[in-house]
């Protein structure tokens, strides 16, 4: 494959727990044209000491970002996008664990889709592996877990039933970033605004099978990965403020991408559940 430089941007907070095992499995991808740009969002740890540990054993290749602190996940991601100019894009939480060749193959789809589709946004994305805190497996993948089905998204507004692209799974090329609005008081997280926006545009969603990432829950994640098979009408029924206050902000996001009606909102999730139900028949 030809060399371009990927961005790949890993926002810290407190991470010094699995921080290494990170960035060693970042070290260790069998595509090294990459950088990895940092930006750390106040750690009270020892999250700053081991950063400037990899940024002084690998000077070339790791950049530590000195700007204001941006108070949480979402904005720390667009913020490090808004000020690093490059080829192609990646998202890296600070507490997985990268398979070697995750950028290999999501870049060599990227370069198929790219053939086909020019001048276009474009996003590959991939399944993960969902493991505990010592890297024991609990799904073998994400996707079965969660109850996403990449076949069904099609479009703009399938979005509504399911955030089916993961942050720490992309790899996505500049368009993306240069189509991207700006983000609103409804954006919730970095993944979704940037997928939104690129189905909003008529751009590309690439889904690849393969499982490229060691999606680690330890009960600090900002979002974890969540059993569907124990979604039931119990559980939602208990759970029905909060799982209102969440389809009302996932709405409003929308919304402030491209214009999505409540009605079309509530169909698109319906049409999705009922195909959930036939896909278990």
């Amino acid at each position: 494959m030809a060399d371009n430089t990927i961005a790949i941007l890993m926002a810290t907070y407190n991470g010094e727990k699995y921080l290494r095992e990170q960035i060693d499995s970042i070290l260790s991808q069998t595509y090294r044209d990459w950088h990895l740009f940092i930006h750390d969002d106040g750690s009270e740890d020892g999250t700053i000491v081991i950063l400037k540990e990899y940024k002084d054993k690998h000077p070339t290749r790791i950049t530590i970002m000195d700007y204001p602190l941006q108070g949480g996940a979402c904005r720390n991601f667009l913020s490090m996008l808004e000020r690093v100019e490059a080829d192609y894009y990646m998202f890296c939480d600070q507490d997985d664990v990268w398979l070697p060749k995750k950028i290999e193959m999501s870049l060599r789809a990227m370069y198929e889709m790219e053939k086909e589709y020019k001048g276009i946004p474009i996003i590959v994305n991939t399944d993960l592996m969902v493991v505990d805190n010592n890297l024991g497996m609990i799904a073998h993948s994400f996707w079965e877990y969660e109850g996403i089905y990449p076949e069904f998204i099609r479009g703009y507004y399938d979005n509504a039933a399911v955030n089916s692209v993961t942050g720490c799974t992309m790899l996505f090329n500049s368009k993306v970033k240069e189509l991207m609005p700006n983000p609103s008081k409804n954006t919730l997280m970095h993944d979704t605004w940037l997928t939104l926006s690129t189905y909003a545009n008529y751009g590309k969603v690439v889904y690849l099978q393969e499982r490229t990432v060691n999606y680690r829950q330890h009960g600090s994640n900002v979002l974890g990965a969540r059993d569907i098979s124990k979604n039931s009408i119990i559980h939602r029924m208990k759970n029905f403020s909060t799982i209102l206050k969440k389809n009302s902000q996932h709405f409003l996001q929308m919304n402030d991408v491209k214009h999505i009606s409540l009605l079309k909102y509530i169909i698109a999730k319906l049409r999705y559940r009922k195909f959930i139900c036939l896909q278990s028949v």
